[in-house]
């Protein structure tokens, strides 16, 4: 993350006179601060910050200049709750369940047979991202995007709703991008929660366990009954007609 000065791992010393070294260089190692060292331009300091990022392989995303070529960055390890043993890959069911987080947003990578699959199109939705290489869980395959691999299609659950769990207890979970959503007495109210999440999450109509089909057929009926009543109005202004000419024979 960028400091005042415009660069990472580069702070002002409040302490110095102008004239002096007015920058300090520092870098986080095992959550404890190292100093590097005091210069005169915040251009100088984000350098020596970036020589000592390079000298512990750091990702591209935290250098304040281009990586030198041939660079590669040390791979992130993974979370100490990760049981699948592969980045943004995670056990829902029977299937691995696909998931990228950038940002505010979250990317959903689809439903997968294998850890291996699922961590293969991981590694294509962080490439399509344009991520930091180090989130990759193979950084030597390579991938081509403009082409989308074939997978069967993921098929909904076996309680026939999305997002939607049996438990032992007989209960009924609701889980949307890896986010417990809690647990109901009907499959009917969990899908219903499934859906009010994958709303907030911006999520397409289509994707949803019931999608807004009654607010079609409100419009089509509000339709027919305005075609109904043009067509009363006409056959009234009809009748008024003929009444009107045999009033004046």
């Amino acid at each position: 993350m960028q400091s005042k000065s415009g660069f990472i791992g580069v702070q002002a010393n409040p302490r110095q006179k102008k004239g002096t070294r007015l920058y300090q260089a520092l870098i986080l190692i095992n959550r404890k601060k190292k100093y590097i060292g005091s210069f005169y331009t915040a251009e100088e300091a984000a350098k020596a910050y970036d020589d000592e990022a390079i000298k512990l392989r750091r990702p591209v995303s935290s250098l304040n200049y281009p990586a030198p070529v041939g660079y590669t960055p040390k791979q992130l390890t993974l979370r100490s709750h990760n049981t699948v043993g592969y980045r943004g890959v995670s056990l829902s069911g029977k299937k691995y369940l696909v998931q990228l987080t950038v940002g505010k947003k979250c990317i959903h990578g689809g439903m997968h047979d294998t850890a291996i699959e699922a961590a293969i199109a991981y590694d294509r939705e962080v490439l399509k991202a344009n991520q930091c290489t180090s989130l990759l869980n193979f950084p030597d395959l390579i991938h081509n995007l403009d082409v989308e691999p074939k997978r069967k299609e993921y098929k909904r659950s076996s309680t026939g709703y999305k997002g939607v769990f049996k438990r032992p207890s007989g209960k009924f979970s609701a889980h949307f991008c890896t986010v417990s959503l809690g647990r109901y007495e009907t499959a009917i109210l969990a899908a219903l929660a499934y859906d009010q999440a994958a709303i907030n999450g911006g999520r397409k109509n289509s994707s949803l366990n019931f999608p807004k089909e009654e607010k079609k057929e409100e419009k089509k009926e509000k339709k027919q009954k305005k075609a109904k009543k043009a067509k009363n109005n006409e056959l009234l202004s009809e009748q008024a007609y003929n009444e009107m000419l045999q009033a004046s024979m």
